[in-house]
């Protein structure tokens, strides 16, 4: 065999060397799309068979329970709120005010890491036990409301109502929680009330992105001069009630119920714990 032809028998085996890594590229890409296109018709099928909808898991009665992290899931989105308190009863007597219950502190939709596998304890609170006044002047103040707790988050309950002519709290000493996401539990409401003095600014505190303070009313007794303030309650995950309410179901979760006179005060609302992921 000659120079030339070494030379051409050389460079057919280099260009068949190409040749046949261009093909096994082209085969190994051809491969990884074949198996995208496998993952995204997966994907589309789940999407289609709602497999991949976002998944929620609510707890909105008293009790402690278990929540267990799905595989795949180190991020949840938690909303959660602590019991209301019921609001104060009274008796009629000159000048009487009753306050509603304080609504619970809360978290509001927010991100929360969690590891898969893991087991949470979640306890959620029960409202404020309504309280009753009597038509000799006795007073009672409002229950409390049960902390709610999830992801080692607690939101305390709302205060129960006062009895007393001055606002019951400052803004600053409404219910809170142990971590810095919470937000404060909302004020009792004086909402639809006229009413002079510094008080008035502090309705502001009384509503929530979910729900709004509950109405207050002013009854004139038959005797005269004899006058009684009924606050409603701070709101929650829904509603607070109003003063001196005749339905006593309308409560939203972890709001206050509002207070009466001569009969006995709603339950707070309960707390409520909502889990999306």
């Amino acid at each position: 065999m000659n120079i030339i032809d070494l030379a051409t028998k050389s460079m057919q085996t280099a260009i068949k060397a190409v040749i046949d890594s261009i093909k096994t590229t082209t085969d190994s890409t051809k491969t990884g799309v074949d198996s995208l296109n496998v993952k995204q018709d997966t994907v589309l099928q789940k999407i289609q068979n709602g497999d991949l909808k976002r998944n929620t898991a609510i707890f909105d009665k008293p009790g402690t329970y278990t929540w267990t992290c799905p595989e795949g899931v180190n991020t949840v989105k938690l909303t959660m709120f602590g019991a209301g308190g019921s609001g104060a009863a009274i008796g009629f007597e000159n000048i009487s005010y009753a306050w509603g219950g304080f609504g619970g502190a809360y978290v509001a939709g927010k991100p929360v890491k969690v590891v898969p596998g893991t087991v949470y304890t979640i306890i959620v609170g029960k409202g404020g036990d309504g309280v009753t006044g009597t038509t000799n002047g006795i007073s009672t103040v409002g229950k409390a409301g049960g902390a709610t707790t999830a992801f080692g988050i607690v939101c305390n309950g709302g205060s129960g109502g006062a009895v007393i002519r001055g606002f019951p709290e400052t803004a600053a000493q409404r219910s809170s929680g142990n971590n810095l996401i919470c937000s404060l539990g909302t004020t009792p409401s004086i909402d639809r009330l006229y009413f002079t003095g510094s008080v008035n600014l502090t309705s502001k505190f009384a509503d929530t992105s979910y729900g709004l303070g509950g109405v207050a009313i002013q009854i004139v007794n038959d005797s005269p001069g004899n006058q009684v303030y009924l606050f409603g309650g701070g709101a929650g995950f829904g509603n607070g009630g109003d003063g001196n309410a005749i339905t006593q179901n309308t409560i939203g979760y972890g709001a206050g119920s509002g207070g009466v006179t001569r009969k006995t005060s709603a339950n707070g609302g309960d707390g409520i714990v909502i889990i999306e992921y």
